[in-house]
């Protein structure tokens, strides 16, 4: 580990941002950065699923604490309900985020075809979606859990799982 970060230490070091850019892009780095980078294009991923599941909370299936619908206030289990499609919705945008991003910055691509690899990838990241869309939804419908710790636990759950998954 101490010669991992030394490699992607000197690597910083060495290279103007231009360099580094276009190694990162040409996937000639060491691998710390190399797992940075992943990790930014899940950081991404995350933030847009974030956003996604917030925004479509408010405005197309409510999901969020103490919203009226129809005048009265919101039930936990529609709460669940709709949270569980929001995540829906969120997770294929962030997927192709995440992909996207992976194939511009991190992934060699070329072993499969360029459809068969989105689709494996998809693959992987649905086990782990399906897998947290358990755990937050159950959460909100059974303990009534704040929205927001339902998401948090979803992405945490999700981060876990997808490292797994891709280890």
């Amino acid at each position: 580990m101490t010669r991992a970060i030394a490699d992607a230490f000197h690597f910083l070091t060495s290279n103007d941002v231009r360099t580094i850019l276009a190694r990162v892009k040409a996937r000639e780095v060491p691998s710390l950065i190399q797992f940075g980078v992943y990790g930014l294009c899940g950081g991404l991923a995350t933030v847009v699923f974030t956003a996604l599941v917030v925004a479509l909370s408010y405005k197309v299936f409510p999901a969020m604490d103490h919203m009226l619908v129809d005048g009265r206030p919101i039930t936990d289990e529609l709460r669940a309900k709709n949270l569980l499609i929001n995540n829906t919705i969120a997770f294929l945008v962030a997927n192709a985020v995440a992909y996207i991003t992976n194939v511009l910055f991190v992934f060699k691509t070329g072993r499969h075809h360029p459809v068969l690899e989105f689709l494996y990838f998809t693959a992987g990241s649905s086990v782990s979606f399906v897998i947290s869309q358990f755990a937050g939804p159950w959460l909100v419908h059974h303990y009534g859990l704040p929205t927001v710790v339902a998401i948090a636990t979803n992405i945490a759950a999700s981060v876990l799982l997808n490292f797994a998954i891709r280890k």
